[in-house]
């Protein structure tokens, strides 16, 4: 997994493909751009507290995949 510490989503996407943001996330889930400014570290909080559609938005982010 890579080391996102101290960063943004914002800065995070920069480091990704811009189809990360056409994958589908569940209903209900925030949108990309309301999330842009948390930090790494309030994403993996809100993951383990396992709010609306941040599991999904953390395994994206950690998915090689969409890595440019």
């Amino acid at each position: 997994m890579p080391d996102y510490s101290g960063q943004t989503v914002r800065e995070i996407l920069k480091g990704k493909r811009g189809t990360i943001k056409d994958a589908a996330l569940p209903r209900g889930s925030p949108s990309w751009d309301d999330i842009l400014d948390l930090p790494w570290e309030e994403v993996l909080k809100r993951a383990t507290k396992r709010a609306k559609g941040f599991q999904q938005i953390k395994k994206l982010l950690n998915e090689g995949r969409f890595d440019k």
